[in-house]
């Protein structure tokens, strides 16, 4: 895997890079939006296979930063915060973040997240051209695009989005465990007392 990582604080990235159990990955690190730009903005973004991006820099939120990389890729991103209610996780979300993860960081976690996602996407590719579209009354579901469609307006939706309703239509209205829609979004299995999930139901329901 290629991995960008954005993130200002010198301590974070070094942890990051020693502790990283693949040392077949590369680890880019910028420290700012300045110096990442020439990637967001520049082809080399497409040769990144997930990136980390910390919620605080100091030229830019990450919330901007995040805007920015959606406007051109739909390369998994995972988001590094130190704080965050509830509704607050649900507007990274929507914004486009495909998973997020509390400081102080575990690297072990943070990789297996960032491996998940990867392979999930590498993974969603190869199966495009067997993906059918997909009709909810009035509303068309559009898997390759990750789109819903609906009188000539469309949502477009994170890999992390798309995958819980993946789960749900291959259900074709039987129950899923939540443990399936964990694997579906996010690439990994449910942990007792964690709200990812419930964040992307609010998202759904303030919808």
């Amino acid at each position: 895997m290629r991995v960008l990582l954005i993130d200002d604080d010198p301590l974070i990235a070094k942890t990051i890079r020693l502790g990283w159990p693949d040392r077949d990955d590369t680890i880019e690190v910028c420290r700012s939006y300045e110096q990442a730009k020439p990637i967001i903005f520049f082809p080399r973004l497409q040769t990144v296979d997930c990136v980390i991006l910390d919620l605080n820099l100091p030229d830019a939120t990450g919330a901007t930063v995040l805007s920015d990389i959606r406007q051109n890729s739909r390369v998994p991103i995972v988001m590094l915060s130190g704080w965050g209610d509830a509704n607050f996780r649900a507007e990274l979300l929507t914004n486009g973040v495909d998973d997020y993860i509390m400081k102080p960081v575990g690297i072990r976690e943070l990789h297996a997240r960032v491996q998940n996602l990867t392979r999930r996407s590498t993974h969603d590719q190869e199966l495009k051209p067997d993906k059918p579209k997909v009709f909810i009354g009035g509303i068309q579901y559009d898997p390759l695009s990750r789109r819903l469609l609906k009188e000539g307006q469309s949502v477009e939706f994170t890999q992390a989005e798309s995958g819980l309703i993946d789960a749900m239509v291959s259900a074709q209205g039987g129950v899923v465990h939540r443990d399936d829609l964990y694997q579906k979004a996010f690439g990994r299995p449910y942990r007792e007392g964690e709200k990812v999930l419930e964040t992307y139901l609010l998202i759904s329901a303030e919808n």
